[in-house]
Formats: structure tokens, sequence, C-alpha cells
């Protein structure tokens, strides 16, 4: 049997209102999903609607215990492609700031359970859940966010009393 995998990292920071994708293992982190159509896929587009809820769903969970809101959705749907091609499962890596307690995580599983999407596809496709804490990898993508953020910044607008002055 021939499988195929995609994968989807999606990285998001609710305090500083960053979201960012990675596809499979490209070196390219894109800013705000402006990822090249010729790169995605149905599969692509499926981990980052998936990706994207459980990822707000957590942000969620993190604000009202007043955590640092910050994450890191790996999602990898692997495809069987051989006759009918389908989704053989898929597995799902959240990577946190900070370990949770057990209860907590409980409470976040249930929480994520709860997403139309996951909900959708439950019954027919095996979808595996690891929560983890790693700092290393959410810095990674702290890291290089910060450079490419400022690396973009090619203008400065400021507004004073009836003048705007823009500076490039």
């Amino acid at each position: 049997m021939s499988r195929k995998e995609t994968v989807v990292h999606i990285f998001k920071d609710g305090e500083r209102n960053i979201t960012a994708c990675r596809l499979d293992d490209s070196e390219n982190i894109s800013l705000n999903f402006c990822l090249p159509d010729i790169q995605l896929t149905p599969l692509h587009l499926l981990n980052m609607a998936l990706g994207h809820c459980l990822v707000e769903l957590t942000l969620r969970f993190l604000e009202r215990r007043d955590l640092r809101a910050t994450c890191l959705m790996s999602i990898c749907t692997t495809v069987k492609t051989t006759g009918a091609v389908r989704i053989d499962g898929i597995n799902i890596t959240l990577t946190l700031p900070l370990q949770l307690s057990p209860d907590d995580e409980v409470i976040l599983i249930r929480m994520l359970h709860q997403c139309p999407i996951h909900a959708a596809i439950t019954g027919s496709v095996s979808i595996t859940l690891q929560i983890c804490d790693d700092c290393e990898a959410l810095s990674y993508y702290e890291q290089n966010l910060s450079s490419q953020m400022s690396a973009n910044i090619s203008h400065v607008h400021t507004v004073s009393d009836n003048d705007i002055d823009i500076r490039i």
C-alpha cells in the first residue's frame, strides 16, 4: 500500500496578533497564510482549516486561564494512494509554551473535540492528538517571524494634527 503525507504547521501568537504557516518540510514560514496557490493541495487546505480552528480554540483556553496565548499546531495527514484515494489518518501535535496540569489537559482536549471540522471527519478518519510543551519549537517561529516582520516594514505612517507624514 502506498501512502503520501501532507503536513501543515500553524503558529499563532494571540498577544502579538501573529499567524504563520509552514508547509511540509519547507524552511519558509509565511505570515497570515499568504501562501502561493501553486503549493497548496486540497489536503493542505483541509489541514489549514482544521489547524486554524483548533488553534483558535487553544488560544481561547489559554487566555481564559491568563496563560501565554501562543501555540504551534502541526497537522500531518496521511493518504492511501493505491486504489481509491482515502485519508488514512491525521496526527495532530499541539505545542504550548508551558506544561499543562493533567486536569487542564483533559479540559483542553474536550474543547478541541468541539471543533466543527474535527467533528465532521472524526467518524471516518482516525485522528490522534498529542499535547506537548516545547519552548524551543515556539522560539524558532518567534525568531524567524520577528526578523521577517522587521524586514517587511517598508514605510511608517504617522499622523499629527492635520498632517500626514509618510516616510519611506
